[in-house]
């Protein structure tokens, strides 16, 4: 969105305020977005690096499921307020600048790294109305661990699944891994292709899978990602361990 309006500074003007959703398929690099940036443009054309305009929507989870909050749209009202859409909860943020029109460009914050941190603009601050869901720190110690495996895997493979350490799973088998429009669910004990073993899903994993049988697009090996046979072994005990839940 262009800001042609009058309630920010003046070294506003002109330039692009942008929404980043939030990514999920950025392995092996971290996960990034999650918050609103300004770009300054002169005569149309950037004029400078964007600055973190407003950030901490995600409350410390950058994964699409389990992010508090995910910035989607950004507009600005008659009184040249400014207006930020959240379409993982519903939520509305007017934004307002109280101080000297002449101030210069200043980035927000950056967010705290918990469950609890909240969005943040300026000095502004403010904890979501919804709360912190009861899950929000959870671990894997209530997970059973496959035979000759360790907990200290399970707890790597829930790591790489949600992205944290290189793996791309959640973005299409959701963060819960129930499943999604993109990907089935993991955690059902239906085995598509292999007998629910560790070593089948590991294979599975290793191979990826080019024509699934319930699903419009393919899999492919490793997900995208750049796993170490350690991973992926580690991928697949988390796998395994969601499945045997209460004794399964």
């Amino acid at each position: 969105m262009l800001y042609n309006g009058t309630q920010f500074p003046s070294a506003y003007n002109g330039g692009a305020f942008i929404a980043f959703h939030g990514s999920w398929n950025r392995a092996p690099l971290p996960q990034a977005g999650y918050n609103v940036v300004f770009q300054p443009l002169t005569d149309g054309k950037a004029s400078g690096k964007y600055l973190v305009f407003a950030d901490g929507f995600a409350g410390g989870h950058l994964d699409p499921g389990q992010a508090a909050h995910r910035p989607s749209g950004v507009a600005s009202g008659p009184d040249g307020g400014f207006y930020i859409a959240d379409d993982q909860h519903g939520r509305i943020w007017r934004v307002t600048f109280n101080g000297e029109k002449t101030a210069g460009l200043e980035p927000a914050p950056a967010p705290p790294q918990s469950a609890s941190s909240s969005a943040s603009s300026g000095t502004a601050q403010a904890q979501p109305p919804e709360g912190i869901h009861p899950n929000a720190g959870a671990t894997t110690s209530s997970l059973p661990t496959p035979p000759g495996q360790t907990q200290e895997q399970v707890a790597l493979g829930e790591q790489i699944f949600h992205g944290q350490k290189g793996g791309t799973c959640a973005g299409c088998h959701g963060a819960s891994a129930k499943g999604s429009p993109l990907g089935p669910d993991l955690t059902n004990g239906k085995w598509r292709w292999g007998d629910g073993s560790v070593p089948s899903i590991a294979a599975t994993i290793t191979k990826g899978v080019p024509q699934p049988k319930d699903y419009r697009s393919g899999m492919p090996p490793m997900g995208g990602a750049q796993l170490t046979p350690t991973d992926v072994l580690a991928l697949a005990d988390y796998i395994w361990a969601l499945n045997h839940q209460n004794g399964r």
